[in-house]
């Protein structure tokens, strides 16, 4: 991986995004109260990634998150069968995640809200900033536990290293890896 936070393979660039257990059980579940741009555009960068024009990264912890959820066996078996991919990657939660996770906590002690940053939250951020994602994609925006930090919240703060942390949303109209629109008369 470069510094830049893109996997470079054959010398193009890939996007690397993190993506939060929510935005997994969104597309497993169909979950159109997102909207559908956010939905759609989950839709479009797990084609993408299939189709291995990108790079999608999460923590161990999501594993564990998303299966303790209520899905069928189809909706487990589709996740679990997402990291067969070399291109869409679990992270163990190491001893530098760990210690990184610890430190974003810390900078979020006293915040102003009263609020705090959870553990697994201060995980999957810290995996994120290891692993050099551009984007950590989530609908954590702390509205069902009051009492917590939600992810959106911490979108560019220096506590999280100015991690962009965002709902998913991409260019649906055509992205870089999209091959140019053919011209009257040339073939397909």
């Amino acid at each position: 991986m470069s510094s830049s936070g893109k996997y470079e393979m054959s010398g193009i660039s890939q996007k690397v995004y993190y993506w939060d257990a929510c935005i997994y059980l969104a597309l497993l579940k169909n979950e159109q109260s997102h909207g559908k741009p956010h939905m759609d555009s989950i839709i479009q960068i797990a084609k993408d990634n299939f189709a291995l024009k990108n790079t999608i990264i999460t923590s161990v912890l999501t594993m564990t998150e998303v299966l303790s959820s209520s899905l069928t066996p189809g909706q487990e078996e589709a996740f679990l069968k997402t990291f067969k991919a070399t291109n869409h990657t679990l992270y163990d939660v190491d001893y530098g995640i760990a210690k990184k996770a610890r430190k974003f906590r810390e900078a979020f002690l006293n915040h102003p809200s009263g609020k705090k940053f959870t553990t697994p939250d201060a995980i999957h951020a810290a995996t994120a900033v290891v692993y050099k994602a551009h984007e950590m994609h989530t609908f954590d925006d702390g509205q069902k536990e009051k009492r917590q930090l939600g992810l959106l919240e911490l979108n560019g703060h220096d506590g999280v290293e100015k991690l962009i942390i965002c709902k998913p949303l991409v260019d649906l109209e055509m992205s870089f890896f999209d091959p140019p629109p053919s011209r009257p008369g040339e073939p397909n």
